[in-house]
């Protein structure tokens, strides 16, 4: 997760980004290696990622659309324009195709979170159908009922 802690690094600091070709230049090559590397921690099935440089005024923007599975997937984008915002500086939502650049509600969170890889990975994973990868909710619900069952039978043996 190397790029994504170069990504965090950069964007954190105190480089301004418009008029700055060179932190533009950079921002692209870390930033494309950090989004197969989010792609990858996210376990996405198919994904994409873009850089729009923009003007010369902005940073440029940084994009990545993966699928998890057929109308589960994520969009995620930054740039350094708002480095303040009380938001967050980077949007995440979730969406149901490749084309889909509206998705659901926008998320945010801050360049920080860049800098932990297995903390971004369970954020941005709520996004995922059911919240969890792939069975971890059906296996936690089974979990949760058989210790229901179990409790409810000592309770009952209890009683006699």
């Amino acid at each position: 997760m190397k790029h994504l802690r170069q990504l965090a690094l950069l964007m954190l600091s105190e480089e301004r980004a418009a008029y700055n070709w060179r932190f533009k230049e950079k921002f692209k090559k870390v930033g494309e290696k950090a989004m197969v590397e989010l792609a990858l921690l996210l376990d996405l099935k198919e994904f994409t990622y873009h850089f729009n440089p923009g003007g010369i005024a902005v940073s440029g923007d940084l994009t990545l659309m993966g699928m998890w599975g057929p109308e589960n997937g994520v969009y995620v984008t930054m740039n350094k324009d708002f480095p303040n915002a009380p938001w967050g500086q980077v949007l995440y939502r979730s969406i149901k195709h490749m084309k889909d650049y509206t998705g659901g509600p926008n998320k945010w969170f801050g360049y920080e979170l860049l800098q932990f890889p297995e903390a971004l990975k369970e954020r941005v994973l709520t996004l995922r159908k059911g919240g969890r990868r792939n069975g971890e909710e059906r296996e936690e619900r089974e979990e949760r009922k058989e210790r229901e069952e179990r409790e409810s039978d000592d309770h009952a043996h209890q009683n006699v």
